[in-house]
């Protein structure tokens, strides 16, 4: 419990200082280099809260989670989703904030702030006509089922139940094996590749001619002699992806070799998954492509962004028992609702215990399961075909456009321009 409690106190603090790296930043370096250009402290302020949530996504692994752009699902930045993502909604989101920060103490005196105050009536305004705009080419609808077993935490890994776990699992498929595409959760396969065999080409017959199961699973590559946490394709779906952005201590353990034998804490029976390769292909189910995010992984924007180009679907499996009866499910949930928007393809959610879903690709949920109930959810999707401006570039150009800003602020400070 003591290292328990130090460990998140130790990460609360990090991401309290990376949110304050801000306004740290524009006070030390840039501010006396401005001196009353308010509408370039505005652009600079922007730059530096995109700097600092885009370091948050790969810095030690990442933690893309809960950006500010993410609380944007009914907002009037909403139609900027597809053009610049969730990152870039935050720099609007930044600016607008300061543009109405500044003008409320200098009460928009000077020139350039009413400039910012006229950009920001500009972006908010020009929103609702974004979103009228098509991406994306529609497809035939699909039926989808969604198996939510329910399987308390404490029974899922125990070998006693195994047997009954995923027995529970295939009756309540029963009704389903002929919808276009079935999808159990994260691990619902317990056992690993050394004991699959058979049980895969016994789920291949359960399923319908043109049904796809995907199903999520761990397994055991004896080649490279590791586990992966995967899903896989059967019946008339096929092909594997393995997760590639895992869990610090929930899935592995960071400087292992350093770590490992010290304490009890650090020898986590479940912290031994390794990472997927950098590039996978997708998910066929019949003859739609399916990219798949395994459950943390569809905080990460442009990984999901960049994964979507050639799919149809955007597929995410969960086990968010972890959370409990907290709000961590329904952040995840709307992280997959950002990724719908964001790449405008329909997103399939399937979960243990919820929050199992069907997101169209405009972010909007279609159906939904009750939460901690053992249940199947139907409903109908309709795949996409093309890409989104997001889809194409990621987050990378905001990023490089926000460095290039501050770094042609900077040198203009250093040479006095401002307070001429």
């Amino acid at each position: 419990m003591a290292l328990a409690l130090t460990m998140m106190t130790l990460f609360v603090v990090f991401l309290a200082a990376i949110f304050a790296l801000p306004w740290v930043l524009l006070n030390s370096i840039f501010q006396s280099a401005l001196g009353s250009k308010t509408s370039i402290q505005i652009l600079c302020f922007a730059a530096l809260w995109l700097i600092v949530e885009w370091i948050r996504s790969w810095f030690l692994t990442g933690f893309p989670w809960l950006y500010i752009g993410q609380g944007h699902l009914n907002s009037p930045l909403l139609g900027w989703a597809p053009i610049i993502g969730a990152l870039g909604i935050g720099f609007l989101q930044a600016g607008i904030c300061a543009t109405l920060a500044l003008s409320l103490r200098d009460r928009c005196k000077s020139k350039s702030l009413r400039v910012a105050c006229m950009l920001a009536i500009i972006l908010l305004i020009s929103s609702p006509l974004l979103i009228r705009i098509v991406w994306t080419e529609s497809l035939e609808p699909i039926q989808i089922a969604l198996v939510q077993p329910n399987i308390p935490l404490q029974d899922k890994w125990d070998p006693a139940l195994r047997e009954s776990n995923l027995q529970k699992i295939i009756d309540l498929s029963e009704p389903h094996w002929n919808t276009d595409i079935l999808v159990w959760p994260e691990a619902a396969l317990p056992l690993t590749t050394l004991g699959q065999d058979e049980l895969l080409v016994e789920l291949s017959e359960y399923t319908g001619p043109d049904t796809s199961l995907l199903s999520g699973r761990l397994v055991y590559d004896p080649f490279e002699k590791r586990f992966l946490n995967n899903v896989i394709g059967l019946g008339n779906g096929s092909g594997e992806y393995s997760k590639r952005r895992l869990v610090p201590f929930g899935e592995y353990v960071p400087f292992e070799d350093q770590l490992r034998g010290i304490i009890e804490f650090f020898d986590l029976p479940m912290s031994v998954i390794s990472r997927g390769d950098a590039v996978q292909e997708h998910l066929q189910a019949g003859d739609l492509s399916i990219a798949v995010a395994v459950c943390y992984e569809i905080a990460y924007g442009h990984q999901v962004g960049i994964d979507s180009q050639s799919a149809n679907l955007l597929m995410t499996v969960s086990s968010d028992t972890w959370f409990g009866n907290s709000i961590g499910p329904h952040q995840h949930f709307q992280l997959a609702q950002v990724r719908a928007l964001e790449t405008s393809k329909p997103v399939i959610r399937g979960t243990n215990n919820g929050i199992t879903g069907l997101i169209d690709h405009r972010g909007r949920i279609q159906a939904r399961a009750e939460q901690f109930s053992a249940t199947v959810l139907t409903g109908s999707l309709v795949p996409q075909r093309g890409m989104t401006p997001f889809s194409r570039w990621g987050q990378n150009p905001m990023a490089f456009l926000s460095f290039l800003m501050l770094a042609l602020v900077y040198a203009a400070g250093r040479f006095g321009i401002f307070k001429s």
